[in-house]
């Protein structure tokens, strides 16, 4: 049974305020509701990426496989981020990453290809394109800015500064594969950064 449009598009409003409903409608219309569950992928490694999607509830990862066999988190999807590997999309060449439920989540998936006619017709819906690629670029530097740290607690810092919804919805388990670090040195370093803080109270 598919979802009202009200149910996944209203918090993504404040998010994209120059959609408009009748723009909204319209992207229901090519959406699919979609449970993923835990541990089962969005898209798989190997695989050429032809669909995107707006995650309603839920977290995912954006995995990879390090030349020692080491999974490492690039990117996290949560609540209202939008999935997609637009690279293996437009170059038609099978996906490096996986993107990966962390938790049983919702999402509405849309073919990209069906969307692509929308972007010469709804500017809006284009600028909406144009602002997840810009948000995509900005996280991918971020993350690699925080990576040039040595230190597991200024990465843990950076962390925190800058994408606080991460420490607060994510394991340490997986934060320490975002932040390439062991669990240990996790635990450590918020262990170091709440000892700062009660020495200042």
């Amino acid at each position: 049974m598919k979802n009202s449009a009200a149910e996944w598009y209203l918090p993504l409003k404040n998010k994209y305020p120059n959609v408009s409903d009748e723009e909204w409608l319209l992207l229901d219309k090519y959406g699919k509701f979609k449970t993923v569950k835990k541990g089962h992928s969005f898209l798989s490694s190997g695989k050429v990426a032809r669909y995107a999607a707006f995650v309603i509830s839920g977290q995912f990862a954006y995995t990879i496989i390090d030349d020692e066999g080491n999974e490492k988190i690039i990117k996290f999807g949560l609540a209202n981020d939008f999935l997609a590997n637009c690279e293996s999309f437009y170059q038609k060449k099978p996906s490096a990453i996986n993107i990966t439920a962390l938790e049983d989540s919702l999402i509405c998936s849309m073919n990209i290809k069906q969307l692509q006619p929308l972007y010469t017709i709804h500017m809006c819906i284009a600028d909406v394109n144009l602002a997840i690629y810009q948000e995509a670029a900005q996280q991918t530097f971020e993350h690699q800015y925080m990576l040039s740290f040595k230190s597991p607690l200024k990465r843990y810092k950076f962390l925190l500064e800058k994408r606080p919804e991460i420490i607060r919805k994510i394991s340490i388990k997986n934060i320490a594969k975002y932040l390439y670090v062991s669990r240990e040195a996790i635990s450590r370093a918020r262990l170091l950064l709440k000892n700062k803080e009660g020495s200042l109270q």
